[in-house]
């Protein structure tokens, strides 16, 4: 998949909470994908990367919310093909089609109409039974739970790892951020003074924001007396009510680095998340995952300090007293 620009990545990023907040008043996740989609006036790379995010971004959501035999409901998700297929439709790829399309804009393409019908008659014929009776139930593989909770395991792990390389690269799209926002105050064309932006950065994103410009000054080095920069006082953080305006510089760079650090704390409460989940997962299926998988969770549940033959004993523990599930 192409690289988005810088612009795109943060057209796509606003739309997709756009997008979180259509679905979360009820609306179907396809259509408000669609909504944000042509609110924003995305291209069909873009909308893709849109779907993408928001199907992990509604999975994380359910695992955070659910516990238990919950977390194995399922849930409904954005569809790629109807989402593409309603922004972008297909153009007739025939004169003849063309030309019907022309003629008849709102009649069903001929070979959909000719496989609906074929559908409907070969429904309307009844078979007869080919047995005349039920067959009987099969013994399940005994290996079929213990692979059942593998895979199970092994999704989450997978989607955890993906959560924590999401919150790795928007972490460094923050640090490019933050470095320009200090090579601007840095450089000789600056025009807008450090406390005046400082000032506005605190009255448009609240106290969040007094931590942000500390990373800048000390990334940037701005402390320094030769880069001869002016902090706010503390009385005047809030005061300053005039427009932030993310088109110009620096304001461009700090709104940028305050939306990556709102995602960087999404996303890493989502994969806090998952990660109970898979610890949770580990224990409660103790007798069909492999020892290694369940002392790992049992270790990070544990102190710091505790040693092996500390979790190994904990591991033995839990197997007696947790009942083994029949393969039934």
């Amino acid at each position: 998949m192409n690289k988005l620009s810088k612009a795109g990545e943060q057209k796509a990023m606003l739309a997709l909470e756009t997008a979180i907040q259509h679905a979360n008043t009820g609306m179907d996740p396809s259509d408000a994908i669609v909504k944000a989609a042509q609110e924003a006036q995305l291209e069909a790379p873009m909308v893709q990367r849109l779907v993408e995010a928001f199907n992990v971004s509604k999975s994380l959501n359910h695992f955070k919310k659910s516990a238990g035999s919950a977390r194995a409901a399922t849930f409904p998700i954005a569809s790629s093909e109807s989402i593409m297929a309603e922004l972008f439709p297909p153009e007739p790829d025939t004169p003849a089609k063309e030309a019907a399309a022309a003629l008849h804009p709102e009649a069903p393409a001929f070979e959909a109409f000719l496989m609906e019908k074929e559908a409907a008659e070969t429904t309307a014929i009844e078979l007869p039974p080919m047995v005349d009776h039920s067959p009987e139930a099969y013994e399940r593989d005994p290996a079929y739970a213990a692979k059942k909770a593998i895979d199970e395991h092994s999704n989450l792990v997978g989607l955890h790892k993906a959560a924590e390389q999401a919150a790795r690269t928007v972490y460094w799209n923050m640090l490019a951020a933050i470095d320009k926002a200090a090579g601007y105050f840095k450089s000789l064309d600056a025009t807008e003074p450090f406390d005046m932006v400082e000032k506005r950065a605190y009255a448009t994103y609240g106290p969040t924001a007094a931590k942000l410009m500390d990373a800048i000054v000390q990334v940037g080095g701005l402390d320094d007396r030769r880069v001869n920069v002016k902090r706010a006082a503390a009385e005047d953080l809030g005061t300053q009510q005039m427009i932030f305006d993310t088109s110009v510089e620096p304001y461009n760079h700090v709104g940028d680095a305050m939306l990556f650090a709102r995602e960087i704390s999404r996303i890493s409460k989502e994969a806090a998340a998952i990660a109970d989940t898979i610890d949770e997962h580990a224990v409660s299926n103790v007798h069909l995952l492999p020892p290694r998988d369940v002392k790992e969770s049992l270790a990070r549940r544990t102190a710091k300090e505790a040693s092996a033959p500390e979790v190994e004993a904990l591991y033995c523990s839990i197997k007696r007293d947790v009942p083994q599930r029949r393969s039934a």
